[in-house]
C-alpha cells in the first residue's frame, strides 16, 4: 500500500531558498523572469524555483506552484487533517483510473500538488532553475473525477452503514467519511482556482457534518471498562469520564465492546539519585467480542519521582490518569477512521 505524506500545499511557510523571485540568470530561457512568457496563463498555472543543486531547486519550484494555493486551503491545514489519509481511505476508487493513480503517486513522491509536474529545468554554470506548472484542463479533469469518486465513496460508506447500527463499524465508516469530505473540500477549492468558472464544491457535505452524525451514532455504542491491578479504580474512572467525555456510554449489561485495560506500576532505582521512581505502563485493548478483533490498541508509559514511594506512585497515575484524559479519544478517533482493526 502506498504510503502517503502530508502535501505542501498545506503548509503555511514557503522554502526560503529559490521559493520567490527567480532571480537573474543571463541568456536563459524566457519562463526565468516570469514562466508566463512560455506557459500561457490561460492553460497553466506556473511558478519558477532555483537553488545550487537540481533537485532542490525543482522542490523550490514546486513549493512557489503550491503556495499559489496555500491562501485558499490554509484554512483546512490543522494538525489532525491529513489530506493524505482522507485519499488513502478512498483509494480504491481513485486506483482503478490509471492517471489519476498516478498524479497522486507523483504528487505524494514530489511532495506537492495533485497535477503539478517539473515542465524544464536550466543550469547557468552555477544555479539550476526549475519551472513546474499545472495544466488547466488536464488538472481540472483530474481534480474533478477525484472529487466524483471521493462522492461515490463516501456514499458507500454511509449508506451501508446501515448493516450495522449502532456498531463501531458504523461509527468508523462516518469518521471515515468525514475525512474524506475534508479532502473535497481542499480539492473542491483548489479547482475553483484551476478552473474559475467550476461548480466544484456546490452542495458538498463538510467533514464535521459526518462527524457530527459519527457523535450521534457513538452515543448508542456502550463500552464495559475493565482494568487489571488498579487498587483505587483511578484509572478506571479515567478511561470512564473519557469516553463519555468522548460521547460513548459506559457500562452496561453484556456490552458487546470491552475496554480490556493492564496496569503495570514497577519501582526503579537510579544510581547516585536517592528518590524513588515509579515507572507505570498502561495498556488497553478495545475488544468487539461479537468477532474477536482488537479495534483499538492503546498504550502509554512514562515515570514519575518523589523522595518517598507511595508519593512517587501517587505521582504516577495521577500522570497517566491526565494523559488517559487528554489523549484517549483522539487517538481513539484517529485510529477508527483509518482502519478496521487486528484478529485479538
Amino acid at each position: 500500500m502506498l504510503k502517503m505524506t502530508p502535501l505542501l500545499w498545506v503548509l503555511p511557510i514557503l522554502l526560503l531558498c529559490g521559493c520567490g523571485s527567480a532571480g537573474k540568470a543571463k541568456d536563459g530561457p524566457g519562463w526565468i523572469s516570469d514562466p508566463y512568457k512560455v506557459y500561457s496563463r490561460t492553460a497553466y498555472i506556473a511558478a519558477v524555483g532555483y537553488a545550487p543543486v537540481r533537485n532542490q531547486a525543482e522542490k523550490n519550484a514546486l513549493a512557489s506552484l503550491s503556495a499559489i494555493f496555500g491562501q485558499s486551503v490554509s484554512s483546512e491545514s490543522s494538525s489532525s487533517y491529513s489530506y493524505s489519509q482522507a485519499l488513502e481511505a478512498g483509494k480504491s476508487g481513485w486506483a482503478e483510473n490509471a492517471d489519476i493513480a498516478q498524479a497522486v503517486k507523483t504528487s505524494v513522491e514530489m511532495d506537492t500538488l495533485i497535477g503539478a509536474e517539473i515542465k524544464d529545468v536550466w543550469n547557468d554554470g552555477t544555479t539550476f532553475y526549475a519551472v513546474a506548472a499545472m495544466e488547466r484542463a488536464k488538472a481540472g479533469l483530474i481534480y474533478s473525477e477525484l472529487i466524483q469518486t471521493n462522492l461515490r465513496t463516501i456514499d458507500n460508506l454511509t449508506r451501508f452503514s446501515a448493516a450495522e447500527p449502532g456498531s463501531f463499524e458504523d461509527y468508523s465508516r462516518y469518521r471515515k467519511a468525514a475525512q474524506i469530505a475534508d479532502a473535497n473540500t481542499v480539492l473542491a477549492k483548489v479547482m475553483k482556482l484551476i478552473s474559475p468558472g467550476s461548480m466544484a464544491g456546490e452542495n458538498l457535505k463538510s467533514g464535521d457534518e459526518y462527524r457530527i452524525e459519527a457523535a450521534e451514532i457513538a452515543k448508542n455504542i456502550p463500552i464495559a471498562v475493565t482494568v487489571e491491578n488498579d487498587r483505587q479504580a483511578r484509572i478506571q474512572s479515567a478511561f470512564s469520564q473519557a469516553l463519555t467525555a468522548g460521547g460513548f456510554r459506559v457500562g452496561g449489561n453484556d456490552a458487546r465492546y470491552t475496554l480490556n485495560v493492564l496496569l503495570l506500576l514497577e519501582e526503579i532505582s537510579f544510581s547516585g539519585n536517592p528518590n524513588k521512581f515509579i515507572r507505570y505502563t498502561v495498556d488497553a485493548d478495545l475488544v468487539d467480542t461479537f468477532t474477536g478483533m482488537v479495534l483499538f490498541p492503546w498504550n502509554i508509559n512514562a515515570r514519575e519521582g518523589h523522595a518517598n514511594a507511595a508519593e512517587a506512585e501517587n505521582r504516577a497515575l495521577r500522570a497517566a490518569e491526565n494523559e488517559i484524559k487528554k489523549s484517549y479519544i483522539s487517538a481513539l478517533g484517529n485510529s477508527l477512521g483509518n482502519s478496521g482493526g487486528s484478529k485479538k
